[in-house]
């Protein structure tokens, strides 16, 4: 990827948590954004701040699990900057249920959104990101990428799946000058976060924390900080890489 002030990037999931921070994360510094989301209000307040920062926003309400309106997103973004120099995939939702208790429509959302939604945009983008290069595109997983994750077993199946498609990239596009990489964050304070806690069940956000060697969730603008170094020149030989972000959780048996 090139400097952020000379970067075009493309950003799915922007209107809350992990994108937002990497939005206003990467307007700080100039660069021209795509951001695209279903949230259309959200999106136009984040598209808002990131101009009072001196970036370039351009809001693209819509579904990452669509193919037409992600191919809109890039070609809109395409035609207002000329170019798309990065991708950072941080659309997803976390859905409960095992495999005896989740639903066809459970099981098939989950997938839509956070694999299949990740290959859409690597697919529309690529294009245009391999005439760019060097340039880059982030996928966010989580540490249930990594491990299972019980009681969600499409979540944690689609977040297998966004590490297995984006080191299949890293291998395809990487003799492009396109390199792919994932980040894998433990929980993090976001409103999806918010909203697993609030459904309640076994465990509360204290057990969570507990399990944590760090001792906390993640703050957004730490993902969004890992997001930054993989766009920046300064990873310029990152590729394929799996970056679990999570306070040590998957190092080994803790506590």
């Amino acid at each position: 990827m090139v400097e952020a002030n000379q970067a075009a990037v493309l950003i799915s999931g922007a209107a809350s948590g992990i994108g937002r921070a990497t939005a206003l994360k990467l307007a700080a510094e100039g660069a021209r954004l795509g951001l695209f989301d279903l949230n259309a209000a959200a999106l136009a307040s984040v598209a808002a701040d990131c101009e009072a920062l001196g970036a370039r926003a351009m809001s693209m309400p819509g579904d990452v699990s669509s193919d037409s309106d992600v191919a809109g997103a890039v070609a809109g973004l395409v035609e207002r900057f000329g170019c798309l120099s990065a991708v950072v995939c941080a659309a997803g939702i976390a859905l409960k249920g095992n495999v005896t208790t989740l639903t066809d429509e459970v099981w098939n959302k989950t997938l839509a959104v956070n694999l299949t939604g990740t290959f859409l945009m690597a697919r529309h983008a690529m294009p245009h990101l391999i005439a760019r290069s060097p340039s880059a595109f982030v996928a966010v997983s989580s540490d249930s990428g990594v491990r299972g994750s019980s009681g969600y077993a499409a979540y944690s199946a689609s977040k297998h799946g966004v590490i297995g498609l984006v080191r299949c990239m890293a291998l395809d596009h990487g003799p492009h000058g396109v390199r792919s990489n994932v980040v894998c964050p433990t929980f993090v304070d976001t409103p999806m976060a918010d909203e697993l806690l609030r459904e309640g069940g076994r465990y509360d956000r204290a057990f969570y924390e507990s399990r944590i060697p760090l001792g906390r969730f993640a703050r957004a603008d730490e993902v969004a900080d890992a997001i930054r170094h993989l766009l920046s020149p300064q990873a310029s030989y990152a590729n394929g890489m799996v970056y679990v972000l999570d306070g040590g959780t998957t190092a080994g048996t803790f506590g």
